[in-house]
């Protein structure tokens, strides 16, 4: 399907049909209500790669204050980097899942049903973020609780200033304290995970992504700009990304896939969020059963295939 086509728009429609044909009172409605369902299953099996990335910028997509109410317990947030400021689009603190205590940080596009996107700069950190998600990692591995990261973000903040302060090199702060990091990291990709502002937060020994998520090193507009000049390709892009929750999964660089509802996430967050805790608990209790040593065994091997080769 073809970004022309709008597909949530299409699915919106869909799915207004369909509920609308359930109030219909006086006549059996349910094989007409089961062919427009089995239409919009048909569609959404279908979307495209640039359809996912429309999914996955979606406004009513759950964001992280979703999954810290709906998963975790006794959330106590932890502001400021300790130089200089608080940075909202990175928000973290203490939890419990369930029973288990655990230091969870994300980016924090926007709140939870709100439009004050512009408020956390769409969830794109500057190296104030990075230097606060630092100091949550550390926290992390000193009270020896496992870290949880939340991935949200169409790249770290492009501003002037923030180059001036270090953002590339926070950036390589943030990788270098999760790939040495003494305590298990699970990382949870909910939806756009944009260049090294995704991977400030992206690395971890479990990585869990939702279907529709999409990450790349570079947005489908900005490769289909640097290759034809302008973003009319952006469509062609995405197809070359290939960064979408399937794509990642069938390839094995992401550990657990989450499925959305049928027209992506916005369609039932309550669900996406209560799989999204599933998976995570699953997680957690696999990797407190393993030696530490064991852990980090297994993250420098992940690292040295990642790592070009010295051939």
């Amino acid at each position: 399907m073809r970004s022309k086509d709008r597909f949530h728009e299409i699915d919106s429609a869909l799915k207004e049909l369909q509920e609308s044909i359930t109030r219909i009172e006086g006549m059996d409605t349910d094989e007409l209500a089961r062919k427009v369902s089995m239409f919009r299953e048909e569609i959404y099996a279908g979307i495209s790669r640039w359809s996912s990335i429309e999914l996955a910028r979606h406004s009513g997509r759950p964001v992280l204050d979703d999954y810290l109410s709906g998963i975790f317990r006794d959330f106590t947030e932890l502001r400021g980097d300790r130089i200089g400021e608080d940075d909202a689009a990175i928000k973290g603190g203490l939890a419990f899942l369930d029973d288990v205590p655990v230091v969870v940080v994300g980016h924090k596009k926007r709140s939870s049903r709100g439009k004050d996107h512009a408020r956390y700069r769409y969830g794109m950190a500057s190296p104030s973020g990075h230097h606060k998600a630092m100091r949550l990692m550390k926290l992390a591995e000193k009270f020896g609780r496992p870290l949880i990261t939340f991935v949200d973000t169409p790249g770290a903040y492009p501003a002037p200033e923030t180059e001036y302060r270090g953002q590339a090199f926070s950036i390589a702060q943030c990788i270098s304290t999760l790939a040495s990091l003494k305590t298990p990291v699970i990382v949870c990709i909910i939806g756009e995970a944009g260049s090294g502002g995704a991977l400030a937060l992206g690395f971890g020994d479990r990585i869990i992504m939702l279907e529709n998520a999409f990450y790349s090193a570079i947005s489908p507009e900005a490769f289909s700009s640097i290759l034809y000049g302008d973003d009319s390709n952006k469509e062609q892009a995405a197809d070359a990304l290939k960064g979408s929750g399937r794509d990642l999964a069938s390839e094995g660089i992401v550990d657990h896939l989450i499925k959305e509802p049928v027209g992506g996430a916005q369609n039932d967050p309550a669900a996406v969020v209560e799989a999204t805790g599933q998976v995570l608990r699953r997680c957690v209790s696999e990797l407190l059963k393993m030696d530490r040593e064991e852990i980090m065994r297994q993250r420098a091997a992940v690292i040295e295939r990642l790592l070009p080769s010295k051939g």
